[in-house]
């Protein structure tokens, strides 16, 4: 039975990606996100013109993140394997996506905020609306904490046969690389570096879920490799 909770958190991930998928882009339309550049009215059309979908969108986004957290702790039982009595690593890992889930979590609400009162001012629509995007692009600290404490797990492995192979680690320190230009979004409403940006929004967005699809496959292989 501890084997199995184990293995169906690691699946949980993939649970995530599709409902949040679903959620997020196919019901709510928040991809590709709306430019920084529109005004107030146009961000309130653009909330009316989809309201119940959105609506509905962002409660499944939501609830989408139960999974992650499943998901996120079954890596750190792993990461537990290397470090034995002293999981530092293990719960800097864990604590890194629990952060990053709540912010996730809070923009969701904020957005839901927005579509609460449609017909608000405009210009209060607009500042919602720039707060739930901001929270969304501009932080990657969390999901910076989750890859480095992976890393460092991974390199400290100095048993004959790893849990995870070592090029997981390097992985795992190239991928929040990427993600430091969405710390360059609060600079700019247009380009590559606006929260719509090939560089600050599409290539870390891309990254992640690479990155949650690649910790699946290698997550499992190490459950593998002895007793969960």
């Amino acid at each position: 039975m501890n084997s199995q909770t184990h293995r169906l958190s690691v699946w949980s991930g993939v649970v995530f990606m599709v409902l949040f998928s679903i959620g997020w882009v196919a019901l709510a339309r928040f991809l590709p996100p709306p430019s920084p550049n529109l005004t107030g009215l146009e961000i309130a059309g653009f909330y009316r013109d989809n309201l119940f979908m959105i609506r509905l969108g962002l409660v499944l986004s939501q609830a989408s993140l139960v999974f992650y957290l499943f998901w996120v702790v079954a890596i750190s039982s792993q990461l537990k394997r290397i470090e034995g009595s002293s999981p530092i690593l293990a719960d800097a890992q864990l604590l890194g996506g629990l952060g990053g889930c709540t912010v996730i979590l809070i923009a969701c609400i904020v957005w839901g905020a927005v579509s609460f009162r449609p017909d608000r001012a405009p210009d209060l629509t607009l500042m919602l609306n720039d707060f739930g995007w901001l929270l969304f692009t501009t932080t990657f600290a969390p999901f910076m904490t989750q890859d480095f404490a992976i890393a460092w797990a991974i390199f400290s492995d100095k048993s004959p046969s790893p849990l995870f192979p070592r090029w997981v680690a390097y992985f795992n320190i190239w991928t929040p690389l990427l993600f430091i230009p969405a710390g360059l979004i609060l600079f700019f409403k247009t380009g590559p570096f606006a929260w719509n940006g090939i560089l600050a929004f599409w290539i870390p967005l891309v990254i992640f879920f690479t990155w949650m699809i690649v910790m699946t496959v290698m997550t499992l292989r190490a459950m593998n490799r002895g007793t969960a």
